[in-house]
Order: structure tokens, then sequence, then C-alpha cells
């Protein structure tokens, strides 16, 4: 599984969910690669007021993970997605990569 955190900026985070929801290369892109299973995301929002999207990204394995990350690496692919998500970010976002170990679901 991985977590990618998305540090937002101020007031863009309901327009940067709608984008994952709604656009071509959102969520439905990320849910049609090869070892997609399933994603959670929320909104922190820090006593200061700045907000960062947590994604929480559920994977079959390593590698399919990997090679979805090369392709989002493309620049000729995310020409229409960099645009109008960038507009949302207020910093490099982090991913770290660790193995489910559980799942509880009630």
């Amino acid at each position: 599984m991985a977590l990618v955190s998305i540090p937002l900026v101020q007031g863009k985070a309901e327009e940067a969910l709608a984008l994952f929801k709604d656009h071509a290369l959102g969520i439905k892109y990320t849910q049609s690669q090869k070892g997609a299973l399933s994603f959670d995301f929320g909104i922190h929002t820090a006593e200061d007021g700045s907000q960062t999207m947590h994604i929480f990204e559920y994977w079959v394995e390593v590698a399919d993970y990997a090679a979805y990350i090369a392709k989002r690496r493309d620049a000729d692919l995310m020409k229409d997605w960099d645009p109008v998500f960038g507009v949302c970010v207020a910093g490099a976002p982090t991913i770290q990569w660790f193995p489910l170990t559980a799942s509880y679901v009630n």
C-alpha cells in the first residue's frame, strides 16, 4: 500500500477532490491500472489552516505501483492533468510505500 500526501493551496481542497473524482486522469485513470485495488481520500487541516490531501492506495504488489508511478511521470500523458491539478498543489507530494500487514473493516 502507499500513502500519498499532497499539500494543497488554501481553499482548493474541494476542487482537488472534484478533479480526482471527475477528471479522466484522476481516480478513473488510477483505478484502470494493473494491480489497483482501492483508494481512500482524506483532507487534514492543520492548526495554521493549511490543508493536506492524503490518499491511501491499495495495490496488489509494489511492481504494479511502480509501473503506475512511471506512467504518472510521463509529461506527454499528464499534459491534460498537470495544469488543472497543479493549481491546487502547494508543494511537492510525498509518497511512502509499505506492505499491508492487516486490514479491518466494520
